[in-house]
């Protein structure tokens, strides 16, 4: 999991270019986004792979046991990167070059995970702990969708016959995020952890 957020965030760097009207290997769908909305889209493109990077590293426990402060301001790194680009992306979703039913789905994705993002960042506040790893599990499998998308996109098109991302983009809106949270899902309830787990004290 770890190789692939960082590979798909160093992917990623090639957005920068973007900022002097450079498109090195940018699809042309993309392109045309980044034109009609070159605010919101680079603001989702450029801080989302921040968030991509430093996830992995929170959900290793003997960060969090020996290195506490490390793992804290990881993690502020980690949700304000994702309430940023989340904000972008829900700004850009309605001009997804998929069409309005791949927007809807980007934008649902940017709402739910800025609403994990702000419940993990709330119930870390209040000391709930347990409640707050089970947000942030949900908040990396939506951010994990940047991977998702990009295992997919080759799969679609080499064995179900789509010829542009644009034309994969109705399905990705969705099928890039919702299987990574059914089965944070399904973990967290074959685990027995809940969300309305009691806080620690302090």
């Amino acid at each position: 999991m770890t190789l692939l957020a960082a590979g798909v965030a160093l992917w990623s760097l090639r957005y920068w270019a973007a900022l002097s009207g450079g498109y090195p290997l940018i699809d042309p769908d993309i392109q045309r986004v980044i034109h009609h909305v070159p605010v919101q889209a680079l603001t989702h493109m450029l801080v989302g792979p921040i968030a991509l990077a430093a996830g992995p590293f929170q959900f290793i426990p003997g960060l969090r046991a020996r290195r506490p402060r490390l793992h804290r301001w990881t993690g502020r790194v980690y949700i304000v990167a994702c309430l940023i680009a989340g904000a972008g992306a829900l700004a850009t979703a309605p001009y997804a070059s998929g069409g309005p039913f791949a927007g809807l789905g980007f934008g649902l994705l940017a709402v739910s995970w800025i609403t994990a993002n702000i419940g993990g960042w709330r119930a870390a506040l209040a000391g709930n702990f347990a409640a707050h790893r089970i947000w942030m599990r949900f908040s990396y499998a939506m951010t994990f969708g940047a991977v998702t998308l990009r295992l997919q996109i080759p799969i679609g098109m080499i064995f179900l016959g789509f010829h542009s991302y644009s034309q994969m983009s109705p399905w990705l809106a969705y099928t890039s995020w919702i299987p990574n949270v059914i089965a944070v899902a399904l973990y967290t309830a074959l685990t027995g952890s809940t969300l309305s787990a009691r806080p620690h004290p302090a």
